[in-house]
């Protein structure tokens, strides 16, 4: 019998952490080779290794390992490539296998990494189970699908074939991970929930694009049970792994599984799904089920990627028309439901301008609190990170190490890395620079709320574009560096241009809250709002280059100033000559009107206060998604 490890380490846990992730990849694969008498009668599986432990201590209770198997991800291949040398240093007979997303569909990691034997391309439940087969006998591994490996005229490519059935036991089921769970009761435990596999879109940056799969559902009995085991098991968070969940009528009572689970026994806790993108009916009536029960705390997805139609036919994309964006985002808020946009910089074709204008148009659709700009991350197995796409459109990257916003500022003991686009052949490198700051002030100023009442008014009532009142301030901040708030910008910016060069990836902090890294919005408004007052005294020269009338300046002025959540004030009250916050309520459900006279004093409760930094930057700025909770929640008038 031969001794064999499968290795897939959490995204960040290490010994003594609180929170893991079962390691879902491995436990499938190997759930499904061990139901091959020939592997059982041959194999004998010790252990999954899932937290980022010491290379040496891993090692060093390894018991004569004759195969190791990684499933590797961009948070995990150093780890893994570290593992996998020092395995060889001391067992040099050991089988390395290498597969999962972040392995090239080629050659090059047998190149360049000589202690990896074996890389498997695509989905591995099959290949792994005949690769097993094929070791425990000696065969030729020639007849294995899907395979990499060095033979002995150099190296060889097995035939690819598609898996075309899901017809896999469940590691929760089979018990694989029973193990883990009884021997680490210090961890709470996160999990993976694969309802269906496969995408119907090809889009050029995603690698279901390259794998062409057509979907395929778990059956509907398996799901449930391994709903009932996570429930029974306590665990804490499940992530959707579907790219389409809500696609199929079945998602909706997947859902009505959840959700009993968490009412009958209270897990699991919490949800994310990543949702269909055009069965916006499916998905509506799933959000609504989980938001009833506080389970998915971030609610659907609205997601654009870009809203320039050149860089939608280079990356084979298409959207809905926008006008039922609009009408989608009205239904959502009246029934108090959440949603959220994403775009993607760095995209073929993108320009400053047409990025800070997809910007601009979320908030014309009413997209007005909570939007993600994700850096296009180059995967090895997407269409845009071939080779002759590259090249066509002048794709050029820098590895980029990965950090953990809202973790203490310490670095992987292995750093991990992304390779990130910073410039295309229509976005040079300083407009990538730009964009990104842009992003990420438009997301504290705007998002984040401490500017939106000006930009709405503006927008609204003097015909400013939303991009041309954001790119205004960048330039505001450039001619004025003195200003604090430009040095914020200035640390924003200067990280954004070392990102570009590959050169740092520098960790902004908030001194009241520690040693804890923040994304770079949230370090410009935790900044902000510590320093309020002076905040809005620095912007007033800005904000008065546009000739608002002054009454409804101080009315603007004193609503946003009042308005905004700090663990400093509770309760704040407003005497206004205008209804900016009636204004702004119906702005929101996009009912556009003029600002009307109204004689009135605002009262603004904050209904779960936070009265030290550190507790309102988890709660407010990290947890309550700082768009969501920025503003004070309790609002009435009195005469």
């Amino acid at each position: 019998m031969r001794n064999v490890y499968f290795v897939q380490v959490d995204v960040s846990a290490s010994l003594g952490a609180q929170n893991a992730y079962l390691p879902y990849t491995a436990g499938i694969l190997a759930a499904n080779a061990w139901t091959s008498d020939i592997v059982k009668s041959n194999f004998l599986f010790k252990e999954f290794i899932f937290l980022r432990e010491d290379i040496a201590g891993v090692v060093a209770r390894m018991d004569a390992p004759a195969v190791v198997a990684f499933s590797n991800y961009c948070w995990n291949t150093e780890y893994n490539k570290t593992l996998a040398a020092a395995v060889k240093e001391k067992y040099p007979d050991c089988i390395t296998v290498f597969g999962g997303h972040n392995v090239p569909n080629d050659f090059s990691f047998l190149e360049k990494y000589p202690y990896i034997d074996i890389l498997c391309h695509g989905e591995g439940e099959d290949t792994v189970k005949k690769l097993f087969e094929a070791l425990a006998v000696g065969a030729d591994l020639v007849d294995v699908p899907n395979i990499s490996y060095r033979g002995a005229d150099g190296f060889v490519r097995t035939e690819t074939r598609c898996q075309m059935t899901l017809d896999y036991p469940s590691p929760y089921l089979e018990g694989w991970f029973d193990p883990i769970v009884e021997a680490h009761p210090e961890i709470t435990f996160n999990v993976i929930l694969e309802t269906s596999r496969g995408c119907p879109n090809q889009c050029a940056y995603c690698d279901w694009g390259m794998l062409r799969s057509r979907v395929r559902m778990f059956p509907l009995e398996r799901i449930k049970a391994e709903i009932r085991w996570m429930s029974a098991h306590k665990v804490a968070f499940v992530w959707g792994a579907d790219a389409n969940f809500g696609m199929f009528s079945r998602d909706l009572e997947i859902a009505d599984v959840l959700v009993k689970a968490k009412e009958t026994t209270g897990y699991p806790e919490r949800m994310r799904m990543n949702y269909a993108k055009n069965n916006y009916e499916n998905v509506f009536a799933i959000v609504k089920k989980f938001k009833e029960c506080e389970f998915d705390r971030i609610g659907a997805t609205l997601s654009f990627q870009s809203l320039s139609p050149q860089v939608l036919k280079n990356i084979g994309r298409t959207n809905s028309d926008l006008e039922f964006y609009k009408n989608l985002l009205v239904k959502y808020k009246k029934e108090n439901m959440r949603t959220y946009s994403e775009l993607i910089l760095g995209l073929p074709g993108e320009t400053y301008e047409s990025f800070a204008k997809g910007i601009a148009t979320l908030f014309d659709i009413g997209q007005h609190f909570v939007f993600e700009v994700y850096g296009c991350i180059l995967l090895p197995n997407s269409v845009m990170g071939q080779k002759e796409y590259m090249e066509k459109f002048g794709i050029k990257t820098v590895r980029s190490e990965i950090i953990r916003p809202h973790f203490q500022n310490e670095a992987f003991s292995i750093p991990e890395y992304n390779d990130i686009v910073v410039q295309t052949n229509t976005m040079p490198r300083e407009m990538w620079v730009r964009s990104h700051a842009f992003f990420y002030m438009a997301k504290a100023l705007h998002g984040n709320g401490l500017l939106r009442a000006f930009a709405i008014y503006l927008h609204n009532e003097m015909d400013v574009p939303y991009d041309r009142f954001y790119d205004g301030i960048l330039n505001y901040y450039e001619e004025n560096p003195s200003l604090f708030t430009a040095g914020l910008y200035r640390e924003i910016k200067e990280r954004a241009a070392e990102l570009s060069l590959g050169t740092d990836n520098r960790k902004l902090q908030f001194e009241p809250c520690g040693d804890i890294i923040w994304d770079d919005h949230e370090f410009f408004v935790l900044n902000a709002l510590y320093r309020m007052d002076d905040f809005y005294d620095e912007m007033l020269p800005y904000l008065r280059r546009f000739g608002i009338p002054d009454d409804v300046f101080a009315d603007l002025l004193r609503y946003q100033k009042s308005i905004m959540r700090t663990p400093l004030s509770e309760t704040s009250t407003a005497a206004l000559r205008y209804d900016v916050h009636g204004y702004l309520s119906d702005a929101y459900l996009n009912i556009l009107h003029p600002l009307v006279p109204k004689a009135h004093t605002l009262v603004m409760r904050d209904s779960d206060p936070k009265t030290d930094w550190p507790s309102f930057g988890k709660h407010v700025i990290w947890y309550g998604r700082m768009g969501w909770a920025s503003y004070k929640d309790d609002v009435t008038y009195s005469e």
